[in-house]
């Protein structure tokens, strides 16, 4: 197989993986649950893109590529819920919205040993 420009692909990829490292440097933690759901759309995004380029770059299958949409949109509708929820009850919003961040950190744990590859 031959890449078009592997150049740009690595400094795409590397682009990626920084502005996913740089999110979390120097910044409070969420405390609020729009401030964790905002972060949380904000990091779909970027799993996205990875997901993307790594596709891009024959490093994930098309399978494990449709996984992480599915993933993805599963987060999505979490994050959503627990929005609705957070109206009638904080604590219940609050723990939702955790599970998404959760699968959301796995999501980007599993695209980064793709990266290394």
């Amino acid at each position: 197989m031959k890449l078009r420009n592997p150049m740009m692909l690595c400094a795409a990829l590397l682009l990626a993986a920084l502005l996913a490292a740089c999110a979390s440097l120097g910044m409070a933690p969420a405390d609020t649950l729009n401030k964790k759901a905002l972060a949380a759309h904000t990091t779909i995004e970027g799993i996205a893109k990875s997901a993307s380029l790594l596709r891009s770059a024959n490093k994930l299958s098309d399978t494990d590529k449709q996984h992480v949409v599915d993933t993805l949109i599963e987060a999505a509708a979490g994050i959503y819920i627990a929005q609705t929820l957070a109206k009638t009850d904080i604590n219940a919003g609050m723990a939702k919205i955790d599970m998404s961040v959760a699968v959301l950190t796995a999501l980007q744990t599993y695209l980064a040993t793709k990266e290394s590859k």
